[in-house]
């Protein structure tokens, strides 16, 4: 009895999408393809894997008990080519979303590495929040992902890549120079920050939902580009990591504002899916690793961090 990994791969991703149409698009290949692979696999192995029911698939008893066997030979083809394949067989397209602040730090340096080391492969990069890369990583429309969020097992594989202080930054023209504000104070201008549903809209919401206070205007958007220029143009006071406008403290163009208010570094991290044939994507999360490790210092130090009076 032979069964090759196409069909494995195959029998996982429609599994996994719980879609013949689906592993047809992301294997690029057409649906009846996809059909005849399975049945080929089903022969093969003497059972039925799969069930259709009202448009979606569901593997059948034993086809759960593939699952797990295919994704442990999977995961150990991947590591094994890893290990001891040449560089140049990184090679194709590599699918990556990345979280916006990402972009606008150590990206830049990131790309032009894996240019270098692996000159035959070619990433297509995304920016996205980091829910909506979340959901686009188990749906495999991605296959690695930078971004803002905790894992914990199954499905997905990750690992630490940097953090970011989140802080209140505005123009001159709006707070002054070197502005120390409370809570109150803040909370009489327009606050701008990362869109709903991500951890830092959230932390901001919660820190001015205190019923003493004003009522906030809050304004959200997944561009961080459009709230820096709302910045500079003294609409509001943003609440973003201070290390994707290090240009403008070091200008003048804006200003960090001193507050008590503390909160959550904002966590990054690598991640993808278990079982998937990470060669290439384990290799591009450990160039990510070591060049969010060697930018971290740079961009504290010319972000600046509040001192003792225990600020974000």
């Amino acid at each position: 009895m032979a069964v090759d990994i196409k069909s494995l791969e195959t029998f996982l991703m429609v599994a996994q999408l719980a879609s013949f149409r689906g592993a047809a698009e992301r294997l690029h290949t057409t649906q009846p393809a996809i059909s005849q692979r399975i049945a080929q696999l089903e022969a093969d192995l003497g059972v039925r894997l799969l069930v259709r029911e009202n448009r979606t698939v569901t593997p059948t008893p034993k086809g759960r008990e593939l699952l797990i066997y295919a994704e442990k030979l999977l995961a150990l083809r991947a590591e094994m080519i890893a290990s001891v394949a040449d560089p140049s067989v990184h090679q194709g397209v590599l699918r990556l979303g990345v979280a916006e602040t990402i972009v606008h730090t150590w990206l830049p340096a990131l790309v032009e590495r894996v240019a270098r080391v692996f000159p035959r492969l070619a990433l297509e990069i995304e920016v996205d929040i980091s829910p909506n890369l979340r959901e686009r990583l188990q749906t495999r429309e991605i296959d690695l992902a930078f971004l803002m969020d905790t894992f914990a097992g199954e499905p997905f594989v990750s690992r630490p890549l940097c953090r970011h202080a989140l802080a209140f930054v505005a123009s001159p023209k709006l707070v002054g120079e070197g502005a120390t504000m409370t809570l109150e104070e803040l909370a009489r201008h327009p606050i701008m920050t990362f869109s709903r549903r991500t951890k830092p809209y959230e932390a901001v919401y919660q820190a001015f939902s205190r019923p003493d206070l004003p009522r906030v205007r809050l304004h959200a958007s997944a561009s961080l580009a459009t709230l820096v220029r709302m910045a500079e143009e003294g609409l509001g006071i943003a609440a973003i990591p201070p290390a994707i406008v290090r240009d403008h403290l070091a200008s003048g163009r804006l200003v960090r504002i001193v507050t008590r208010i503390g909160f959550p570094d904002l966590q990054f991290r690598a991640a993808w899916l278990a079982g998937s044939d990470s060669r290439s994507v384990e290799a591009i999360a450990d160039i990510a690793a070591e060049e969010a490790i060697a930018a971290q210092p740079m961009l504290d130090g010319d972000a600046g961090r509040v001192g003792a009076d225990g600020g974000a």
